[in-house]
């Protein structure tokens, strides 16, 4: 009985530790969905004086002949007059999604699209370049276009990305532009 005693009285001990230890972290590194978003809009209006202005109600948008290609998770209206769109683009590697926030103008034209997170892809390291070339698509791009974008050795991964700027520009497009 000794044998077995001291060995799990040790795991116990361990698992206390690691136990606490990990919610002491989990306090420490929490990142809020404001702090997230404001995280989001910096990052994509770099040195720019924006903030957020309100929240786009996404559930009053029929997007469901584009769930195919994707989703949209959130939208936010910018002080600027711009929407800031986290989109989901699917038909990724492995059926996996890329998601990102794509910035549009009120005349529904990208301004920038900055990678915010994937699911089940590989080769996205080879993505960093991409973003740049949604700069300037428009309500007006056919989707034939949006595909072209990609970049070759990873064709699913950029798939989903451009599937990602497309449901944002349409939910925009559908919002009308300007609330």
């Amino acid at each position: 009985m000794k044998k077995f005693t001291k060995p799990l009285i040790v795991m116990l001990c361990i698992m206390l530790v690691c136990g606490s230890l990990l919610a002491i972290l989990s306090n420490l590194l929490y990142v809020s969905e404001d702090e997230r978003i404001e995280r989001a809009i910096n990052k994509i209006y770099q040195g720019e004086n924006v903030s957020l202005e309100s929240t786009v109600e996404v559930s009053e948008v029929d997007m469901s002949d584009l769930l195919d290609f994707g989703e949209i998770k959130a939208c936010y209206l910018i002080s600027n007059g711009d929407y800031l769109v986290l989109s989901k683009g699917k038909k990724g590697y492995s059926n996996g999604t890329v998601s990102t926030y794509v910035a549009i103008s009120s005349d529904v034209n990208v301004k920038k699209v900055v990678e915010d997170s994937y699911t089940a892809q590989t080769l996205m390291s080879k993505l960093s370049g991409i973003y740049e070339n949604y700069i300037g698509f428009s309500s007006q791009t056919p989707k034939e276009d949006i595909d072209e974008v990609i970049v070759s050795g990873a064709t699913y991964s950029s798939n989903a990305v451009s599937n990602s700027v497309y449901v944002a520009i349409k939910f925009v497009e559908r919002v009308g532009g300007n609330i």
